[in-house]
């Protein structure tokens, strides 16, 4: 994984890249799909802006590029923030991944496909004396003959 911190409106310290590749680098160790992060930290010069301090992310992994925006009156809080929302969307783009792959195998995502299967293989003997409630709350019996209403 390729990590680049760049600084806007701030001198990005020695302990605030070390700090920053400690936090990101966590993300490694979860997902090995990671190509790039690119994290750009700043400080918002208005006085009227309570939250200044920014903390911008963007992550290359295959087949996208995702973009994470986090702020706060920390700068500290601002990279841990970041690096949980980082997280989060990481794991959604994988569940999107994995269900993509099990959909392009013909598996649905929602379903095991194991009840479809026990409906399927049940004969009409095996269904004979089952019962059917319609919405008039007319109940039929089904018999080896057909349809029987009570």
């Amino acid at each position: 994984m390729k990590l680049l911190a760049n600084g806007r409106n701030i001198e990005l310290t020695e302990p605030i890249k070390d700090y920053v590749t400690e936090k990101v680098g966590r993300l490694e160790h979860h997902y090995d799909f990671l190509q790039e992060i690119h994290v750009f930290l700043g400080v918002e010069k208005n006085p009227r802006i309570s939250e200044n301090q920014l903390a911008e992310a963007t992550v290359v992994v295959p087949r996208a590029v995702l973009r994470v925006e986090v702020s706060s009156t920390d700068l500290y809080a601002s990279i841990d923030k970041l690096v949980d929302k980082i997280e989060r969307v990481l794991t959604r783009h994988k569940t999107k991944l994995l269900g993509r792959a099990k959909s392009a195998k013909g598996e649905s995502i929602r379903k095991s496909g194991a009840e479809e299967e026990a409906v399927a293989e049940l004969t009409a003997e095996e269904m004979e004396g089952v019962f059917l409630t319609y919405e008039d709350e007319e109940e039929t019996q089904i018999t080896s003959e057909g349809y029987r209403a009570n």
